[in-house]
């Protein structure tokens, strides 16, 4: 029988290997840096980390295969294994959450087991479930937790669909706005060409701030938010940026050239856009627009 002493000894050894190793360690690596340590020890050392709740068992990248690692999130209370190990995996995804299909492949669990899991954690309102912008699929993610916006659409998405009229009134006040500013320029510096134009810039903060102070909007819009409305109207040719970032007012009589009004080149999604997904030039509006121009 192994002395309590030992035992300690033992604990303390692994939980250092383990402390070392971040990412955890499958037992073949475990036991090759506790190659001094006795079998029986070293399996009874892990046995009382995992039920302490010390140390947390992963599935490995391979069938049967498991890592063991330092517990990094929250122990719950008359969890089983199974419920604490799902409930780990969510815990770990943070904001962007974690598919149904990762959990049932790292889990190792049977679709029937993990569906039984999940609804437990539900009930006791540890994780929720939600539907991403653009997909039917379901991503777990833990109760309290707000979801990523890559997820919900942002501020202009309400249960999935995109609010194209809270957008067109916002784009059709920022475009109103900027037209007042240059009409303000243009008056205040008729003999000065180049002052006129410079002044009539705005950068997206001022317009922020602007719909901020006159309490237009109930949604609290950040500048991330008023620039995608911003890239609706620069889109739609109704205002330009400049390099720097500023913006400005075109006139009807602005002439551009061809080229400049390729919609691709001002797009904020154009990274994300690709033939045959859910963003691509096969179902952009504006795209076609260009193409039909």
């Amino acid at each position: 029988m192994i002395k309590e002493e030992d035992a300690s000894a033992s604990q303390a050894d692994v939980l250092a290997v383990l402390a070392s190793n971040e990412d955890g360690l499958n037992s073949e690596d475990l036991m090759k840096q506790t190659a001094g340590m006795d079998v029986k020890a070293r399996g009874e050392a892990v046995n009382a980390l995992l039920s302490s709740g010390k140390v947390e068992m992963l599935p490995g990248h391979t069938p049967g295969a498991f890592i063991l690692r330092l517990r990094k999130g929250t122990q719950i209370a008359d969890a089983t294994r199974e419920e604490q190990l799902i409930y780990s995996l969510i815990e770990e995804s943070g904001k962007k959450g974690i598919w149904i299909r990762d959990i049932r492949d790292r889990t190792g669990l049977s679709q029937t087991q993990m569906r039984k899991v999940l609804k437990v954690l539900e009930q006791r309102k540890l994780v929720k479930s939600i539907k991403a912008v653009g997909t039917i699929k379901k991503c777990y993610m833990l109760y309290d937790i707000v979801a990523d916006e890559s997820l919900t659409g942002g501020t202009f998405y309400s249960d999935q669909q995109l609010d194209s009229q809270f957008v067109e009134t916002l784009a059709h006040i920022c475009v109103a706005m900027l037209q007042s500013k240059r009409k303000f320029s243009e008056d205040n510096h008729k003999n000065d060409p180049a002052a006129a134009r410079e002044f009539s810039f705005v950068r997206s903060t001022e317009v922020a701030q602007f719909i901020r102070e006159k309490g237009v909007c109930r949604v609290q819009l950040n500048i991330a938010d008023i620039e995608s409305i911003l890239s609706v109207s620069l889109l739609d040719g109704f205002i330009e940026r400049r390099a720097d970032g500023m913006y400005r007012a075109l006139t009807a009589k602005t002439t551009r050239c061809a080229p400049s009004y390729c919609p691709c080149i001002h797009c904020p999604i154009e990274s994300d856009c690709k033939p045959g997904h859910i963003i691509s030039p096969q179902n952009c509006e504006y795209f076609t627009s260009w193409l039909d121009w």
